[in-house]
C-alpha cells in the first residue's frame, strides 16, 4: 500500500510554497466535465512550451521542489516555457466551477480524457504555439500515453514525449507490487479518499531509514530535502485509482475503470518521438516495468534510459530520486531538456 501510497511524491495542503515558486505564473483552467485545474508556469515566453505532469498522490511540487531540484526552473533557464500541471483533486486544483470541493468521483481515465486535453489546449492558445511537450513522472507518464494514444500522430499537438519512471506491465507481479496492488483492490471500493497526506508527515518526523518507507522511495536524496518532500510533496489518494490500480493485479494491464480498454495496447498509436527514463534503483516502476511503454510506443523516433552507475550516472536511481535526486538536476534534467528541445513535428500523412 505504501508504493502506491507515497510513490507519487506527495502534496501537504497547507505546506510552504517553494522558493522559486514564488515567480511562477498561476494559471486557472476548466475541463469539459466542470474541474477546475491549475497551472504554474515558469516562463520563458520565447521557448517551447513544455507541459509536467506530476505521479501518484502528489502534485506540482515533485517537479518544483526548491532551488536545485526543480525541472520548472531548469527548462525555463534553458529557454523552455515550463506549465507544471496540478491534476483534480492534487495540489491546487481541488475545486470544481464554481467553488465545490473536489474530493473523489473520478478515475486516471479522467486524467487523460479531461485534464491532459484542457491543459494542452490552454497552454497552446495561451502561447500562440502549434504544440506542447509532454513530461510525466510516473502515473503522470501513464496519464501522458492515455492523451497521446487518444491524440496520435495526425492529430499534430504533441512534439515530444518523455515519461519517467512509469510503468506499463503489471504481469506477473514482484511481491512489492502484489501487495501494493492487492491494498489497492481491497480498499479502492471502500475508501473514497486515503489520507496520505498524514501519512508523509508523520514519515517525514521519523529519522531516515528508522522504516522501510524511504528505501523504497529513494536511493539518492539527502539532507533537509527530505523533510521537505515529505511536507510539500502528497495530495489524498482517491478510490477511483486504488481501484484502477487493484484492477490492473488482475489483468496484468492498465486499462480503463471498465477494463474495456488496454492503455498498453494502445501505445503503439503514439508516433511522438518518446524518451522514456527507468531508475536502477526505482523499486516502484522497475526498469523492466518501465521498458513495456518504450516498446509499446510505435514512435519511429524512441529512446530508453536506465540511470544507474552501470550506465554512467552518478548513483542507482529510485523513484523519487528521477525527479528529486541530489543528482537529477544533473543528469536527469538535462536528458529531459534535449529531448524536449527538438524542431515541432509537423502532422504526418
Amino acid at each position: 500500500m505504501a508504493a502506491l501510497v507515497l510513490s507519487g511524491c506527495f502534496d501537504h495542503d497547507h505546506a510552504p510554497a517553494a522558493a522559486q515558486c514564488d515567480a511562477t505564473e498561476r494559471h486557472t483552467v476548466q475541463t469539459d466535465d466542470g474541474a477546475e485545474l491549475v497551472l504554474h508556469r515558469h516562463a520563458a515566453p520565447a521557448g517551447r512550451p513544455v507541459l509536467v505532469i506530476h505521479g501518484i498522490s502528489s502534485n506540482h511540487h515533485c517537479w518544483d521542489l526548491e532551488p536545485g531540484r526543480s525541472l520548472g526552473a531548469y527548462l525555463a533557464d534553458q529557454g523552455l516555457d515550463a506549465w507544471l500541471l496540478d491534476l483534480r483533486g492534487h495540489g491546487d486544483s481541488r475545486f470544481r466551477v464554481g467553488g465545490k470541493r473536489l474530493r473523489s468521483g473520478w478515475t486516471v481515465d479522467d486524467y487523460g480524457l479531461q485534464d491532459l486535453p484542457a491543459a494542452v489546449a490552454y497552454v497552446k492558445r495561451e502561447t500562440a504555439q502549434p504544440q506542447v511537450a509532454l513530461v510525466g513522472h510516473s502515473l503522470g507518464g501513464m496519464v501522458a500515453a492515455i492523451y497521446a494514444s487518444s491524440h496520435p500522430g495526425g492529430d499534430g499537438s504533441l512534439s515530444s514525449l518523455v515519461a519517467v519512471g512509469s510503468p506499463m506491465d503489471f504481469s506477473d507481479p514482484d511481491p512489492l507490487l502484489q501487495t501494493s496492488l492487492w491494498a489497492a483492490r481491497i480498499y479502492g471500493p471502500l475508501l473514497p479518499v486515503v489520507p496520505s497526506p498524514l501519512a508523509a508527515r508523520i514519515q517525514g518526523a521519523l529519522p531516515g531509514r528508522v522504516t522501510p518507507v524511504d528505501d523504497l522511495l529513494f536511493n539518492d536524496l539527502s539532507g533537509d530535502a527530505r523533510t521537505r518532500m515529505y511536507q510539500r510533496v502528497v495530495s489524498p489518494l482517491v478510490g477511483g485509482e486504488l481501484k484502477q490500480f487493484g484492477q490492473a493485479l488482475r489483468t496484468g494491464s492498465f486499462t480503463t475503470a471498465d477494463g474495456a480498454i488496454d492503455y498498453g495496447a494502445l501505445l503503439g498509436r503514439v508516433e511522438t518521438p518518446t524518451l522514456v527514463i527507468a531508475g536502477r534503483a526505482d523499486r516502484v516502476a522497475p526498469p523492466d516495468r518501465v521498458h513495456a511503454y518504450y516498446q509499446g510506443v510505435g514512435a519511429a523516433e524512441k529512446r530508453f534510459v536506465i540511470a544507474g552507475r552501470a550506465h554512467g550516472f552518478a548513483a542507482d536511481y529510485g523513484h523519487l530520486d528521477l525527479p528529486l535526486g541530489d543528482h537529477a538536476q544533473d543528469e536527469i534534467f538535462p536528458l529531459i531538456a534535449d529531448w524536449v528541445d527538438r524542431p515541432p513535428q509537423g502532422p504526418r500523412p
